[in-house]
């Protein structure tokens, strides 16, 4: 009687538990979004798009202005008046919605870390993708759940209430960015903020949920809509980013159809993707980066043809997805064979790049400087030193070398559409879809090229025929680019080290 009593003891509690555990219930991101969001004032809900990015230039010339970066009399001023104007015709007061910038973007920060209570601490099964935060020996030890792929980091993530900090003792495999998966597990109320690394870059992420799982498995969407349901939500962005919003919307985009290609496996999917990728690589492009900050700075220093800037955009494109399939061919699939796990930082390869970058700017400089001093009296002249026939040669050869170094840095987007087709047996889909991204970026880098040399050409034009002025302009701008030129290599690789 003695033995039995232990025994039924431990039956009746291990039954407790398991009644206690119960079986998990499955949630769409939806269920960690509040019941019911606290409504406020927010004048900025009525606005189109397009009032939006009116009033988004309007506050920034105006920042300009406020900071002595720009002439109170110059063109930019015009246009902000001009924009003013614009809104104004359409009913909407300029002064008053700039000055509820500050309170609406805290309310919206609010709305959006703000969580559903009643889900803490049950047990829950929820698909999303894997963001790896930790490895060791056993495979990812922990990961951000989230519920579309941020492949770049200068996209702005989900907000804090989109997102779950998932810990694994037992370790996890690491299938890639795009293989959605489901997870299982205790689902707890627990605010935190990790460092997460996307090959480009790191970025303070804030995540409101937390859960211990050991249970995790493939989602398909053949069998589940979950994922195909997830819309970005409309507090992503507290600063009123028109573009961010677009970028977000793009990658959301981007993660579903990558998704459909690798459980469909069907023309139309294939299809669709091709067009998602185009648009990607002009979007991802357009978004913050250093490609466009180096081509602006070159060209308005440098003298051009509309073709250098096409050709300029290209090979930057070129270099930046060549690049990507160098570092998955050589780098990552050379370390997966030797440790079978993959390197979660490509820390080398941007060093490298940064520091050219700097490098043939400063080279730049030393030629723009030697051409500048050549002007005595307000008047150019020319002989054995004043570097005109260097600034001509720098031409032919120094726009080839930047765009290697710009472009050295890999795609994010390629690199990582690369690792999926790597990972779920769709190489030649992926290496299309790439194609498809270089050619966006390649349009939008060219685009910015060719703006920047007919920005400089309607500054000189303003400025009359050869010397004088006109002079001093192109031996100032000069001196300005490549110093920016070295600028921005510089920063970058300090931050990289």
């Amino acid at each position: 009687m003695s033995r039995v009593f232990p025994i039924l003891l431990a039956s009746s509690l291990m039954a407790g538990v398991s009644l206690a555990a119960g079986p998990a219930r499955e949630i769409t991101w939806d269920d960690l979004l509040p019941e019911e969001t606290v409504p406020f004032d927010d004048p900025f809900e009525k606005l189109s798009e397009d009032q939006l990015l009116d009033l988004g230039l309007v506050a920034r010339i105006r920042y300009l202005l406020a900071n002595d970066k720009i002439q109170p009399d110059g063109p930019d001023a015009g246009e902000e008046k001009r924009l003013v104007a614009r809104l104004a015709g359409q009913g909407i007061d300029v002064d008053y919605l700039l000055s509820q910038r500050e309170r609406v973007a805290a309310e919206r920060r609010k709305r959006a870390e703000a969580v559903d209570r009643r889900i803490d601490g049950q047990r829950v099964r929820i698909p999303g993708y894997m963001l790896p935060l930790k490895r060791d020996r056993l495979g990812v030890t922990e990961f951000l759940l989230v519920p579309w792929v941020g492949a770049c980091i200068h996209t702005p993530p989900p907000p804090p209430n989109q997102m779950v900090h998932v810990v694994v003792p037992g370790g996890a495999e690491d299938k890639g960015r795009f293989a959605a998966i489901w997870v299982e597990g205790d689902i707890r109320l627990e605010p935190g903020s990790y460092d997460l690394f996307l090959v480009d870059g790191s970025r303070e992420i804030k995540v409101a949920y937390t859960m211990t799982t050991d249970a995790i498995s493939d989602y398909s969407s053949q069998e589940s809509d979950v994922l195909a349901e997830v819309e970005v939500p409309p507090d992503l962005t507290a600063d009123h980013s028109w573009l961010g919003r677009v970028q977000a919307k793009a990658e959301l985009l981007f993660t579903k159809t990558m998704t459909d290609m690798r459980d469909s496996r069907s023309s139309p999917a294939m299809l669709w993707g091709l067009l998602v990728a185009l648009l990607y690589g002009v979007l991802h492009t357009l978004g913050p980066g250093h490609g466009k900050a180096v081509v602006v700075a070159y060209f308005i220093g440098e003298r051009g043809s509309l073709w250098r800037g096409v050709r300029m955009g290209v090979q930057i494109a070129l270099f930046h997805v060549l690049s990507a399939i160098a570092v998955v061919v050589v780098v990552d699939f050379a370390v997966r064979g030797a440790t079978g796990a993959a390197p979660s930082d490509y820390r080398t390869v941007r060093l490298v790049s940064y520091a050219a970058i700097a490098a043939i700017g400063f080279w730049m400089l030393v030629v723009a400087v030697r051409a500048a001093s050549a002007y005595r009296g307000g008047h150019h002249e020319h002989g054995p030193g004043c570097g005109c026939a260097h600034l001509d040669e720098s031409r032919r050869g120094v726009g080839g070398f930047l765009s290697l170094a710009v472009g050295a840095v890999p795609c994010t987007g390629a690199l990582l559409v690369l690792l999926f087709g790597l990972a779920n047996d769709l190489l030649w889909p992926s290496v299309a879809m790439v194609a498809a991204i270089s050619l966006g970026m390649a349009v939008a880098l060219s685009g910015v090229g060719v703006a920047a040399i007919l920005g400089r050409r309607f500054v000189e034009g303003r400025l009359g025929g050869e010397g004088g002025r006109r002079d001093r302009f192109v031996a100032v701008t000069r001196v300005v680019a490549a110093a920016a030129v070295v600028f921005i290599g510089g920063a970058l690789f300090a931050l990289a080290w």
